[in-house]
């Protein structure tokens, strides 16, 4: 796997997608969202994250980087994420979003990230409206953690975590409703929700 193959596969980063993929997701949520007579069509906030690709020099296989959020935090404390947050009206676009968070969250320069093409949006049931790209991250990378946002950094082979046999599909119940989710443990971390099916959705991507 190379970035070639990677870029191939990925969607296009100033392309609006709309893909099958995106429709499958939203049905779902619009049925949480009805089961708790809410809206379907009230608005999301647009958000973006960074999925963070580094090869490994030593072994040639690439690896994706992941943090772990902190623990004090008030939204999904000590849960696995990526770099990454909410649209701010300074940021050029989603793709500066992404940048900017990554460099205020675990240190890394903009110059240090090469955007390769991004994935399809998701929706969340906090609202977000969520654009996840792919950027392949220079080896010489040094991290900086903002321990007030994050706890951990830690990498991941990439190969691992978009194979499908590794990723476990689970029902749980969120305000009553059930509500399935993607889980994929690896080493003693567990990775779910949104940002398990992110990996889900670029598997399949390569997988087409």
């Amino acid at each position: 796997m190379n970035e070639s193959y990677l870029t191939k596969f990925l969607l296009p980063l100033e392309q609006e997608s709309n893909t099958e993929i995106e429709k499958d997701d939203e049905k779902e949520l619009n049925r949480y969202f009805l089961a708790q007579g809410e809206s379907t069509n009230n608005q999301f906030h647009q958000a973006s994250v960074l999925l963070p690709i580094i090869q490994n020099l030593a072994t040639n296989e690439w690896e994706l980087l992941l943090t772990k959020r902190a623990a004090h935090l008030k939204h999904h404390p000590g849960e696995i994420s990526f770099p990454g947050g909410r649209f701010e009206e300074h940021d050029q676009n989603l793709q500066a979003t992404a940048v900017r968070e990554t460099y205020e969250e675990i240190g890394i320069h903009k110059h240090q990230i090469k955007l390769i093409g991004k994935l399809p949006k998701q929706k969340t049931i906090s609202r977000y409206h969520v654009t996840p790209f792919v950027g392949i991250i220079d080896a010489a990378y040094q991290l900086r953690l903002d321990k007030n946002e994050v706890e951990e950094a830690f990498v991941v082979p990439l190969n691992f975590v978009l194979n499908s046999s590794n990723q476990q599909k689970v029902e749980r119940k969120i305000n009553n409703q059930s509500l399935s989710y993607y889980v994929i443990k690896y080493n003693g971390y567990n990775i779910w929700g949104a940002t398990a099916k992110m990996l889900v959705n670029f598997g399949r991507l390569l997988n087409t």
